[in-house]
C-alpha cells in the first residue's frame, strides 16, 4: 500500500489484511482527503480501529500536527509502529494499545481532536456504540467520520450530531458528522 498524497506520498507502507482488518483502499484515503482538503493542515487526528495506520499516516504525511493511534491488536500496533518508523513520523503521533470501546471516553475527556476517523470491522455494530461515546463528551469543532458498509445499519440520527455530508464508493460509505450546533 501507498501513502496518496502529501510529503509522503508515493511511499509504501506495511498493512496487515485478515478477517479482522480491512484497510482502506489508496483511492478511498484519496478521497478521503480530498474531501477534508486544508482543513487537515496543522489539525489533530484521532485514528481509531487503527490497523496498519494507513488512515493516520495519510493524515500526517498532508499536514496534520498530530495523530493519536488506537488499535488493540498487538500485531497491528508493530505494523503501525514499523510504518511511523520508516517514515521518521514518531515525533508527531502516539499509538495506544487499547480497546476503543474502553478507552475512548477517558482519552476525548483529556484530548482534544480536530478529526476523528472511525473505522471498525465491519458487521460488528462498533460504529454505534463508538458515536454513543463519542456523543456523551463535549467534543467542540471536531468532525467525525464513519467508514462503514451500506449493509450495515448504523444510527446516525442522534441527538447531539448531524451529517455533514456522505460518500459512498462501492462497498464503503465515508459518513461525515458535526455536532448539532455546528455549522461546517
Amino acid at each position: 500500500m501507498r501513502i496518496t498524497g502529501g510529503m509522503l506520498r508515493g511511499r509504501k507502507i506495511k498493512t496487515r489484511r485478515n478477517s479482522s482488518t480491512r484497510p482502506l483502499l489508496s483511492r478511498l484515503r484519496k478521497s478521503l482527503f480530498d474531501i477534508i482538503g486544508d482543513e487537515i493542515r496543522e489539525a489533530s487526528f484521532l485514528d481509531l480501529y487503527a490497523g496498519s495506520g494507513a488512515v493516520g499516516i495519510e493524515a500526517l504525511s498532508r499536514g496534520a500536527k498530530r495523530v493519536v493511534f488506537v488499535e488493540k491488536k498487538i500485531l497491528s500496533v508493530k505494523i503501525i509502529e514499523e510504518n511511523l518508523t520508516s517514515c521518521r513520523l514518531f515525533s508527531q503521533s502516539k499509538i495506544w494499545r487499547k480497546d476503543v470501546l474502553t478507552f475512548l471516553s477517558f482519552l476525548l475527556k483529556r484530548e482534544k481532536f480536530d478529526f476523528i476517523f472511525i473505522a471498525p470491522p465491519y458487521y460488528r455494530e462498533m460504529q454505534d456504540k463508538t458515536l454513543d461515546i463519542v456523543e456523551a463528551v463535549n467534543i467542540e469543532k471536531t468532525e467525525i467520520i464513519v467508514q462503514h458498509s451500506p449493509n450495515e445499519n448504523v444510527n446516525f440520527t442522534r441527538k447531539n450530531m448531524k451529517i455533514i455530508k456522505q460518500r459512498k464508493y462501492g462497498d464503503t460509505i465515508l459518513t461525515f458528522l458535526r455536532r448539532a450546533d455546528e455549522s461546517h
